[in-house]
């Protein structure tokens, strides 16, 4: 007889909590749950909610959870997604046979076999590593070197005495190509940070997430990065370099070369300020002026609004027209993307100017594009102050005029890159 959906979603939760530690073995809190929202979103871009979780661990859902949120639990434990979960888990029974059934029934055993020793057989980089047994309190601590600006060393101390894993590992960021190997006999383990940012560095131990921490990197005003991929360590800042003139943020031809920026390799623009905004997630508005400035040899070129929250970041991801497919945005914990929903709103003439905002009011939030309304979404989670604006760019890219205000109409940021 097989299992019901409800088991399977009872069997993942297991194991989920046997990976992730929930509540040291006992039970599970809040704060496991938001950790493992946020790595989710990480590795598989699905962002599942606070509250899907807290009804999903608490059996309290009337209707089975959408597939998109199964396959994404999935994926957390490496499996390729719940259906793949589902033929692992799969309980055999013993079943009356008769006649010609025996057959089959021997065929199918042979091939369970066969199926069972690819799985067990060693496989490399397939074989899944053990989980980290925690018998006790983790402690997990940061401290930044310098207040502001980067680079900007941070010092971690940590104490793994009551953990159990063969690899240990701090990463500095969401992305894992950030991540450093430490000795689990250590105290203090220290990293450098390139990039400002409200960033959550994670304890791992063998492929588990144990403990997380914020770290707030401030920055010196208004900071550009070029990156020619996301698992660059290290990318081509403009430090003590004048980028800001005749009210535009650009880096123009003579600045790229001056920074060695290779025009024939692909590589995008990260615009960052990192500040305590001081205004609410739940309330605010922004708007910007910002257009593409070159590309290399694409056909669909985009560019990006991000704001940074203390629990996770809005978006608004702009596409040339025609290229709407793979437009998204995210207010709260609601996320978009083009492939499944109507998004044509997002395609536009990214090289000329767009003035692009968010506005939210009791977390009824909007996007306004160019003076018009083109989407509205209503949320429902706690994201915290404004900590960040992040824009990026395929290529290069400008901005003109930036302006952040609270509920109240009180302008609480503003450059117009006057110099």
């Amino acid at each position: 007889m097989a299992l019901s959906e409800k088991q399977y979603i009872s069997q993942i939760r297991k194991e989920i909590e046997k990976k992730f530690s929930f509540g040291n073995g006992k039970g599970y809190t809040q704060r496991d749950l938001e950790i493992l929202s946020q790595h989710i979103q990480e590795k598989t871009g699905v962002m599942i909610s606070l509250s899907t979780l807290k009804r999903l661990w608490k059996d309290n859902y009337k209707q089975s959870p959408q597939l998109a949120t199964l396959n994404a639990l999935a994926v957390v434990l490496e499996y390729k997604d719940w259906q793949e979960f589902k033929q692992r888990n799969q309980q055999l029974r013993g079943l009356p046979f008769s006649g010609k059934h025996w057959i089959f029934a021997g065929t199918a055993l042979i091939l369970i076999s066969v199926v069972i020793v690819l799985l067990t057989a060693p496989q490399g980089n397939a074989v899944k590593p053990d989980r980290p047994k925690v018998k006790g309190r983790v402690h997990f601590s940061v401290e930044k070197t310098v207040t502001s600006g980067i680079p900007n060393t941070v010092i971690f101390n940590y104490d793994l005495s009551n953990v159990e894993a063969d690899s240990f590992f701090i990463q500095q960021t969401w992305n894992d190509f950030h991540k450093e190997a430490i000795d689990p006999n250590g105290e203090a383990f220290s990293s450098i940070y390139y990039e400002s940012g409200y960033h959550r560095a994670k304890l791992v131990a063998n492929d588990s997430v144990i403990a997380m921490q914020p770290i707030h990197i401030l920055s010196d005003g208004w900071e550009p990065h070029v990156y020619y991929s996301y698992k660059d360590r290290e990318p081509i800042d403009f430090k003590n370099e004048s980028f800001v003139a005749n009210g535009q943020l650009h880096l123009n031809k003579a600045l790229l070369e001056k920074r060695n920026v290779d025009p024939s390799r692909y590589y995008f623009t990260r615009i960052t300020n990192s500040q305590e905004f001081e205004v609410s997630s739940d309330n605010f508005s922004i708007i910007s002026r910002m257009k593409v400035d070159s590309v290399m040899n694409t056909l669909c070129p985009w560019m990006e609004l991000i704001v940074v929250t203390e629990r996770h970041i809005f978006w608004v991801f702009l596409k040339k027209q025609g290229c709407e497919h793979s437009a998204s945005y995210k207010l709260g914990e609601i996320e978009r993307y083009g492939k499944h929903n109507d998004l044509s709103a997002l395609g536009v003439d990214v090289f000329e100017w767009q003035e692009l905002g968010i506005r939210v009011e009791n977390k009824n939030a909007e996007i306004i594009l160019n003076g018009e309304t083109a989407f509205r979404q209503t949320f429902q989670e706690d994201f915290g102050k404004v900590v960040g604006l992040i824009y990026l760019f395929e290529g290069t890219g400008s901005l003109d005029h930036v302006r952040m205000e609270g509920i109240d109409g009180q302008v609480v940021f503003e450059d117009g890159f006057d110099g």
